[in-house]
């Protein structure tokens, strides 16, 4: 229980500024449409193979 503590004021230190909250939400916007560009990638990738091998 003391790690998630020691990681909630860690987070509750470094967002403590309007300015590093939006830059922290631009980053993590980023990286999930990152994983989900990847994700609709593989999925195409997938269906194209399998079309192939019929």
């Amino acid at each position: 229980m003391d790690g998630l503590e020691n990681v909630i004021s860690v987070l509750d230190y470094v967002l403590d500024t309007k300015r590093k909250r939006h830059i922290m939400g631009g980053i993590l916007l980023s990286v999930s449409f990152l994983f989900g560009g990847l994700a609709i990638t593989v999925m195409t990738i997938k269906n194209e193979e399998e079309e192939d091998e019929q």
